[in-house]
C-alpha cells in the first residue's frame, strides 16, 4: 500500500503538469524544454524542463536516487549545479529521453548551497542515517586531518543536512545526529 501511494504521488509529480507558471518563470505550460534565455532569466528553477544546461550553468556532480523496489515510477536524481546565482542542489525528476537522446529532467526542488569553509565539503547520496544508507540526504561535512602519523586518517562532523522529498518537492532540514557520510574519493 505504501509503495502504491508513493507510485501515485511520483506519477502525479512527474506528469508534466507542474502548475500554471507565468512566462518569466522559465517553464512553459506545454512542458517543453526551455531555451537558454528562458532558463537564465527564470526567477526560480523549480518547474523548468531541460535536457542540457545552458551556458553559465555547470554540472558539478550528481547521483541517481533509486526507486522503491517494484515501483514503475520515473526516476529522480540529485544534481550539484553551478548557476549564475551560486551553487545549488537540484532534485530532478527524469521524465523522458529528448530528441537529442539525452534524459529530459524537470527541476522539482532547489537548495541553495551556503558558503563552505576550506575544511567543508558538500556530500550527496553517500550518507547513512542511524546506520542505514539514505541516498536522498545532502550534507555539509567538516573534515579534519588527524594529527597521527597516518595522514589519511580523517574525522568528519556534519554541520548541516537536508533530505530531498520528491512528493513534497522540497529539501527538508534534518537533524545531524545519527548521520555519517562517506566522502567520495577518500
Amino acid at each position: 500500500m505504501r509503495y502504491a501511494l508513493l507510485l501515485v504521488v511520483g506519477l502525479v509529480a512527474c506528469s508534466g503538469e507542474t502548475g500554471k507558471r507565468s512566462g518569466d518563470s522559465g517553464a512553459s505550460a506545454a512542458g517543453t524544454v526551455v531555451s537558454a534565455a528562458e532558463f537564465s532569466s527564470a526567477a526560480k528553477y523549480v518547474g523548468i524542463r531541460y535536457d542540457s544546461l545552458p551556458p553559465k550553468f555547470t554540472f558539478v556532480s550528481g547521483s541517481l536516487i533509486p526507486s522503491a523496489p517494484g515501483a514503475n515510477s520515473v526516476g529522480f536524481d540529485l544534481d550539484l549545479v553551478r548557476t549564475p546565482r551560486g551553487q545549488m542542489v537540484w532534485l530532478d525528476s527524469i521524465v523522458a529521453v529528448s530528441q537529442r537522446g539525452r534524459p529530459t529532467r524537470i527541476v522539482r526542488a532547489e537548495l541553495k548551497v551556503p558558503p563552505l569553509a576550506a575544511d567543508e565539503r558538500l556530500v550527496l547520496s553517500s550518507c547513512s542515517v542511524d546506520g542505514k544508507l539514505d541516498p536522498r540526504v545532502v550534507a555539509i561535512v567538516v573534515t579534519s586531518q588527524s594529527a597521527a602519523v597516518d595522514s589519511s586518517a580523517r574525522s568528519m562532523t556534519i554541520r548541516q543536512a537536508w533530505r530531498a522529498d520528491a512528493a513534497a518537492a522540497q529539501f527538508e532540514v534534518i537533524p545531524v545526529t545519527g548521520i555519517a557520510c562517506d566522502e567520495p574519493g577518500s
